[in-house]
């Protein structure tokens, strides 16, 4: 949580530790607190949810229980409040910051915990008539493969999210893993195996909407100089012209603040 100005600059942020309750009731009591305290200064309140938005209302989540159509409704303010999936935000927040609105259609895909994306047709927000567009994360690209907490098996999200990336490479952490695989031929040829499952679900994505540009945020981004070629390359051979310059691809610069960013625009998308 955390206040932003209209040029997107960041004040008083707070980190709330989720994991022992991450109930619906708990999360909009600490959302109405934080609120509150700050209410004298603030316009409107953006909202990220890693999940499917409608209608202002949270239809579903994977990761959250969060399920509650009277979300919005329980929070304890008078200001407006909008609700957005949390990828979207990423999306708005690099797309007004980073690249002044610049390009026709966009799309930024977040890697984590799981995998999303936002996209952005002809300078709009683009979120489809039931609020699925986007859900990237759970595309199947091997069918029967593992299952996923959505319910179906083989989702992108199941081999490509950062998690998968630290479970298959028993590494705590993104920087021990680039620093271990230094040194390490296993390490490399498992992260290799690891891009190839990736540029599989960004190809796809790619063949279905053909945007200007295509950005890669969440936490891998910071590490992008050393696999952006060979992640190119990878996208690029599955793609009908097979040609690396035509991937219009780079990492997201406003780190694990996007989505909050995004989020204080959403009243003006």
């Amino acid at each position: 949580m955390a206040m932003v100005d209209e040029n997107g600059k960041v004040y008083e942020k707070e980190i709330v530790n989720f994991a022992n309750d991450n109930s619906s009731k708990y999360i909009i009591k600490k959302i109405s607190e934080y609120i509150k305290a700050r209410e004298d200064r603030v316009n409107f309140v953006g909202i990220g949810v890693p999940g499917i938005i409608k209608n202002n209302r949270i239809v579903y989540t994977c990761n959250l229980s969060l399920e509650d159509p009277n979300f919005v409704k329980k929070i304890h303010t008078t200001l407006p409040i909008k609700l957005a999936n949390d990828a979207l935000c990423a999306t708005i927040a690099e797309y007004k910051i980073i690249d002044k609105c610049k390009y026709t259609n966009y799309a930024l895909v977040t890697l984590g915990t799981g995998i999303g994306s936002g996209l952005i047709f002809n300078g709009k927000v683009y979120e489809g008539k039931n609020g699925y567009a986007g859900e990237l994360g759970h595309i199947v690209i091997k069918k029967g493969g593992i299952q996923c907490n959505c319910g179906r098996k083989g989702c992108f999200e199941k081999y490509a999210s950062v998690s998968r990336l630290l479970e298959i490479t028993k590494t705590k952490s993104l920087g021990e893993l680039f620093t271990s695989m230094d040194s390490s031929p296993e390490l490399a040829k498992v992260f290799d195996e690891y891009l190839d499952d990736l540029a599989e679900g960004l190809a796809n994505f790619i063949m279905i909407n053909d945007v200007d540009m295509l950005v890669i945020g969440g936490s891998i981004a910071w590490f992008g100089d050393r696999f952006y070629y060979v992640l190119r390359g990878k996208i690029a051979s599955r793609l009908f012209n097979r040609e690396t310059n035509d991937v219009k691809l780079k990492f997201a610069k406003l780190g694990n603040d996007a989505g909050l960013i995004g989020a204080s625009f959403l009243d003006s998308m």
